[in-house]
C-alpha cells in the first residue's frame, strides 16, 4: 500500500493551495518559563520574546498559530533586518490568555497581543526608535490564506534606502502576495519614504476591522503607500491621526485599485501642497478608488490650501453614500477641501459633502454627528444623512456598519430621501440604530401619544415615507389616525 504523500493538494478558486499532512495548531506563550518549548500545547508553547518567529519558522501550509497575550519581537538581537515573515497558508491568531481550547474563546480586547519592532524597548513618542526593525511583518508571495488576526503591530521604523527598507514600517507587502489582516491595530509605525503602516507593490492585501493610528509615512502615505497594479480592500477600518507629506492616510499610485467600505478617516494630515496634498487619500497615475459608506472628518492639509479630504490627481474614482465634513486646508476653509479633482475625475452620488459637490443625490447639509469634539461620528437621530443613501451604492455584501451593527435600518423619525427599496441605507460609516417606538402613534418616540403626534400625523396626511405611517402601508391615512387616537396617553 502506498504511503500518504507529504502534501495533500486541492485546486482552489485563486490557484493551487497545498496543505501538508502534518498541519497542526502551534501554541505560543512568550512569558512561559516551563515546558518543552516545542509549540505542541499551551504547556509546551514556544516561549521567549521571539516566540512568534519561532512558530512561523517551524510552520507549514495549513498550520494555525495561537498566540497568548504579550509583547513579541522579530528577534532577541538588535538586527534590524529580521522580520516576522508570513507564510502561505499559515494563519496567525492573537488574543489568547493561554488556556483556550477553541478559537472563539479568545478575547482580543482583553488580552492584547503585540508584535513590536522596538528591539530595545525604549521608544518614546519622539525618540528611541532608530534601532527598531525596518519592518515588523514581511510578506512576499503569501497566498490569500495567509492570515494575521487579533494583533497590535507597532514600533516599525523603515529608514534605510536599501532594499525597500525605507518603506512600510509595520508591514512590507510585495510580489503578488494576498494576505488578510483582521481585527488588528497598527500604531506608531514610521518610515522615511512611504507607507508608515504598509508599503504595497504589485500585491493585493485585504484589511478587515483594523485600526491605523498615529503612523508617519515620510513622503507618501501616513498609513499606506500602494503602487503598481495593487488591488487593496479595506472594510470596517479606522484611519486616525496618520501623517505624511502626501496622503495623510492612503496613497494609491500607478494603476492601484483602492476599495474602501464602512471606513472612518479622521484627523489625518498631509503637509504637502497643491496636487501633492490629500489630507486623507491621494490617488493618481491611473489609479481608481471605489469608496462606499465612508466618513471623512477633520482631515487636513497643512502645507496646501486644497485637498483636505480626497485628492484625485489622476484616474477615475467613485464615491457613494459617503460623508465629507470638516476637512480643511492650511487656510482652514472648507471650500475645495472635501473632494478635489486635480487631474482625475471623481463621480460622487448620494453623499453629504460640505459646500457641495455636483452629482446625483448629493447634499451639503450638516450631517449632525453625535459629538465631533469627542470624535463620535455616529449620526444623531434626526440627521439628514439617515435613510439618505442609495441602496445600490452600498455594494454587495455590505450588511453591517463600522460598529458591525445592521445596515439598512429604517429610522421612523426621518423621511427617506435616498433611493432603493426601503429600508434605505444611511450615509457614512455608521448606520443609525433605531429603537422602535414604545407604542403605535408615538411619532417622536418620547413615550407619550399626544397632540404633538397628532399634529405630525395631520401634517403628513396622504404622504408616503413618514414616521406617522404606523402600519407601513405607504400612506398616512385613517388607519394611522386610529393608531394615534387608540394609543392616546402614556405608552404602557
Amino acid at each position: 500500500m502506498k504511503s500518504l504523500p507529504l502534501e495533500l493538494c486541492s485546486a482552489a478558486l485563486l490557484g493551487l493551495v497545498c496543505v501538508h499532512a502534518d498541519a497542526a495548531t502551534r501554541f505560543v506563550n512568550g512569558p512561559l518559563t516551563t515546558g518543552l518549548g516545542n509549540g505542541t500545547s499551551w504547556n509546551n508553547a514556544y516561549k521567549g520574546a521571539d516566540a512568534v518567529n519561532q512558530a512561523l519558522i517551524a510552520s507549514v501550509s495549513g498550520d494555525v498559530i495561537w498566540v497568548a497575550q504579550g509583547i513579541y519581537k522579530p528577534t532577541t538581537t538588535t538586527t534590524r533586518t529580521i522580520y516576522h515573515t508570513l507564510k502561505s497558508g499559515v494563519a496567525l491568531y492573537g488574543g489568547f490568555v493561554g488556556t483556550e481550547t477553541t478559537l472563539d474563546q479568545r478575547n482580543v480586547a482583553s488580552y492584547p497581543t503585540i508584535l513590536s519592532g522596538d528591539l530595545l524597548g525604549n521608544d518614546t513618542p519622539t525618540a528611541g526608535y532608530t534601532e527598531n526593525s525596518y519592518h515588523v511583518l514581511y510578506c512576499v508571495g503569501t497566498t490569500t490564506s495567509g492570515t494575521v488576526d487579533g494583533f497590535t503591530v507597532q514600533g516599525g521604523y523603515a529608514n534605510s534606502a536599501t532594499a525597500n527598507q525605507d518603506k512600510g514600517g509595520a508591514v512590507l507587502i510585495l510580489s503578488g502576495s494576498l494576505p488578510t489582516f483582521r481585527n488588528c491595530s497598527f500604531l506608531s509605525n514610521r518610515c522615511t519614504f512611504g507607507g508608515g503602516v504598509g508599503y504595497v507593490n504589485a500585491a493585493s492585501p485585504t484589511f478587515l476591522n483594523c485600526v491605523f493610528k498615529g503612523n508617519t509615512g515620510g513622503g507618501y502615505g501616513g498609513g499606506f503607500d500602494m503602487s503598481t497594479s495593487v488591488v487593496a480592500t479595506f472594510t470596517d477600518c479606522i484611519f486616525d491621526g496618520n501623517s505624511a507629506s502626501r496622503a495623510g492616510a492612503v496613497e494609491a499610485y500607478n494603476s492601484t485599485q483602492l476599495k474602501a467600505t464602512n471606513c472612518l478617516f479622521v484627523q489625518n494630515i498631509s503637509s504637502g501642497s497643491g496636487a501633492n496634498a490629500g489630507g486623507a487619500i491621494w490617488s493618481g497615475i491611473s489609479s481608481t478608488c471605489t469608496i462606499r459608506n465612508c466618513t471623512f472628518a477633520l482631515n487636513k492639509c497643512t502645507g496646501g490650501t486644497t485637498g483636505g479630504g480626497f485628492l484625485n490627481a489622476g484616474g477615475t474614482s467613485t464615491v457613494s453614500n459617503c460623508i465629507f465634513w470638516g476637512n480643511v486646508g492650511s487656510t482652514n476653509l472648507p471650500t475645495g477641501n472635501q473632494i478635489l479633482n486635480s487631474g482625475g475625475t471623481t463621480f460622487a452620488t448620494y453623499s453629504t459633502v460640505e459646500v457641495g459637490y455636483t452629482g446625483t443625490g448629493n447634499t451639503s447639509v450638516n450631517p449632525l454627528f453625535v459629538d465631533t469634539v469627542a470624535r463620535n461620528f455616529r449620526l444623531q437621530d434626526t440627521s439628514p444623512s439617515i435613510d439618505a443613501g442609495a441602496n445600490s451604492g452600498a455594494g454587495t455584501g455590505n450588511v453591517t456598519d463600522l460598529d458591525r451593527l445592521p445596515r439598512f435600518v429604517d429610522n421612523p423619525l426621518v423621511v427617506d430621501t435616498g433611493i432603493g427599496t426601503a429600508p434605505i441605507v444611511d450615509r457614512g460609516c455608521y448606520e443609525s440604530q433605531v429603537i422602535a417606538p414604545p407604542c403605535a402613534g408615538d411619532t417622536n418616540a418620547n413615550g407619550v401619544v399626544d397632540a404633538v403626534d397628532l399634529a405630525a400625523l395631520l401634517a403628513a396626511w396622504g404622504t408616503a415615507g413618514s414616521p406617522a405611517d404606523f402600519n407601513n402601508d405607504g400612506t398616512v391615512d385613517g388607519n394611522d389616525l386610529s393608531a394615534v387616537m387608540g394609543g392616546w396617553g402614556a405608552c404602557s
